[in-house]
């Protein structure tokens, strides 16, 4: 049989794609996420991953547990297992995989610097919302129940948490999750030596620090703790005594609090 030029060359152009394209598996974390390509680091160097509508996006836990998720769970600084076909630098994925305590860690990793950026969608956004109502209303005394309390005090100056307060805070994020629909409070104080915008900022780290250890505890889900609140040198709060001395003043105050008309979850 006789095959005409056309036909030769377009049999050569899908060999030559076909051996072009190897299917491969690779590990890496993500860079970043942009659109439907993922930039992600592997021991290998960097490659580019394009997600398809036909992309099998994975979360594992444990050996048999395994939960379909959307591309919105693939963060930045998630460890991931992609296999797909490489072209090059890039790489088209059929499957992708991770764990769900790589996926906890990714998020309390950048909890502090990418907070805004992570709530771009809907879901997100009603989580946010109702995060803030809770957190303004026990800023203002509305009504809440205090289910757990932890003060951490710090040296002057500093923001490190001590031993012995890690092992509390370890405690109640423990206990958190059996308080049901429950939120993490963070009030951080400052006392009233040097200049009071300094002092602000400092409450906040200190209140920052108290709410990365938590979010890194594995106990706690990331959603439930709220923003910290940098509360300053003068500032107050309900039922929070005021310190007898500089050495109290110095402190993040920890709640574990349900609200009386209970949030949906």
């Amino acid at each position: 049989m006789n095959i005409s030029k056309p036909g030769l060359a377009l049999a050569a152009l899908l060999l030559a794609g076909t051996a072009q394209a190897t299917e491969v598996r690779r590990e890496g974390v993500i860079i970043s996420h942009k659109g439907g390509h993922l930039d992600v680091r592997t021991r290998e160097g960097n490659i580019t991953v394009a997600i398809t509508h036909g992309t099998t996006i994975r979360e594992t836990k444990g050996a048999f547990s395994k939960t379909d998720r959307g591309a919105d769970a693939l963060i930045p600084g998630l460890i991931i297992t992609v296999d797909g076909d490489q072209h090059g630098h890039g790489l088209t994925a059929h499957k992708i995989q991770f764990k769900e305590r790589d996926w906890r860690s990714a998020v309390a990793t950048h909890a502090g610097t990418q907070e805004h950026r992570e709530q771009t969608n809907a879901e997100l956004a009603r989580a946010a919302s109702e995060r803030a109502e809770l957190r303004q209303a026990i800023i203002d005394g509305h009504e809440y129940v205090v289910r757990d309390e932890v003060t951490v005090y710090f040296a002057t100056g500093s923001a490190a948490i001590s031993e012995s307060h890690k092992q509390q805070l370890r405690a109640l994020a423990q206990k958190a999750p059996s308080h049901g629909n429950y939120r993490i409070s963070i009030l951080g104080f400052a006392d009233p030596r040097g200049n009071a915008a300094a002092n602000e900022r400092l409450s906040l780290k200190r209140a920052m620090a108290v709410s990365s250890y938590l979010r890194q505890s594995g106990h706690i889900q990331p959603g439930r703790v709220l923003s910290p609140s940098a509360m300053g040198e003068g500032g107050t709060a309900p039922d929070i005594a005021p310190p007898s001395g500089d050495d109290q003043a110095r402190r993040v105050v920890v709640r574990v609090v349900t609200p009386k008309t209970q949030l949906k979850h």
